[in-house]
């Protein structure tokens, strides 16, 4: 009954945007749905066969048997799930040194080792590696097409230019079929004047690139991979599940839907060689920032500058008087709601990331 499967690359370079807890909440949700789906682990960190409670160190197969070039075929690598309709080939830690070996030049490596699977799924989703190395470019040159997650937030657009040009030149020398799935917008919270304003933002620059599903920030998503499940097998009925049987309904529409075609047109018109376009909305982006300077002591929220860059922590608060070398930066708050009118915020960095930061009510000597 099947066409021959779809396959999807669920794929971005910048870490924590969502990209593994797709891969899982996606394949789960579209097996939910009846589609047959196969899920490779192609990511060398292995999370998406942990996070389906898969202890990879224990099994005889896993992907690097196709990047071996074994004798073992890709189905003998393929393992059931507990989720229905989905299976896998589970990653492993020992991928990482393909990601490193430079002799590997045969980007079709992949490619031929899941050939014999086209046509025994109606989707083959695979997790990629989260660098634009030797496994990701595998992964593009063996796919219809690519999934591009994006947090909502004001770094969303880093990264994009690289992760778009190597589409475009894997589609011009290895895989002229090779088109976007789409754009798809996670960790959205909707109280965040900036998360919608960075969705305005994108819609208006990749208007149908962007799928319709946003993957909200949600308690069961980031709990489910702890309990080795899916959000889908965790709590069926929490927004998490929803978002991803929408997406998944989304994609499954795509199929049959005249969207394709008009994405063929657009991809060159995203990719034009002069990439102006893409460093236009960086600096559109950039522009609006002004917008999100004020700081209130209210909303405390600054535990969620740990890790920020300098860069980063400039957009929030301006770089007043500090000295961008330094390794302490100091911001005098106003806020009369304070009770304790601590005015003072230190911003402590290390290796340009925010370690720590402390509140003091004088300041510091």
């Amino acid at each position: 009954h099947m066409s021959l499967s779809k396959i999807i690359a669920i794929a971005n370079q910048k870490g924590g945007v969502g990209k593994t807890t797709t891969a899982i909440n996606l394949s789960s949700a579209l097996g939910i749905l009846e589609q047959k789906v196969l899920l490779i682990d192609a990511d060398p960190q292995a999370n998406a066969t942990s996070g389906l409670g898969i202890l990879s160190k224990n099994l005889a197969v896993s992907i690097v048997n196709l990047f071996q070039g074994d004798d073992i075929n890709a189905e003998q690598c393929i393992i059931k799930t507990h989720s229905p309709n989905l299976k896998i080939i589970p990653g492993s830690l020992k991928l990482s040194k393909f990601e490193i070996n430079l002799n590997n030049s045969n980007l079709n490596r992949l490619k031929l080792a899941i050939k014999t699977l086209r046509g025994k799924f109606d989707f083959i989703l695979i997790d990629c590696s989260s660098s634009l190395g030797y496994l990701t470019l595998n992964s593009f040159v063996a796919s219809d097409s690519i999934i591009i997650p994006l947090q909502c937030e004001f770094y969303a657009m880093d990264g994009l230019r690289n992760l778009l040009t190597t589409i475009k030149r894997i589609k011009k020398m290895f895989n002229s079929k090779l088109t976007i799935e789409g754009i798809l917008m996670t960790m959205y919270d909707n109280r965040l004047t900036h998360n919608r304003h960075i969705i305005n933002e994108l819609k208006t620059n990749f208007k149908d690139l962007i799928f319709k599903t946003i993957i909200k920030r949600n308690t069961s998503i980031s709990e489910a991979p702890s309990f080795g499940m899916s959000v889908l097998n965790y709590k069926i009925n929490s927004e998490g599940s929803s978002n991803y049987l929408n997406l998944s309904r989304e994609i499954m529409n795509n199929q049959t839907s005249k969207r394709q075609k008009s994405l063929a047109k657009k991809i060159p018109e995203i990719l034009k060689d002069n990439e102006e376009d893409i460093s236009n909305i960086l600096t559109s982006i950039e522009r609006n920032l002004d917008y999100f300077r004020s700081v209130s002591l209210k909303d405390k929220k600054f535990d969620q500058l740990i890790g920020y860059t300098k860069k980063e922590v400039i957009i929030y608060f301006g770089l007043e008087y500090n000295d961008i070398h330094s390794n302490t930066w100091m911001y005098y708050i106003t806020n009369k709601v304070s009770l304790f009118k601590k005015n003072y915020l230190y911003i402590f960095f290390f290796q340009n990331k925010v370690i720590e930061f402390k509140l003091r009510r004088f300041k510091l000597s």
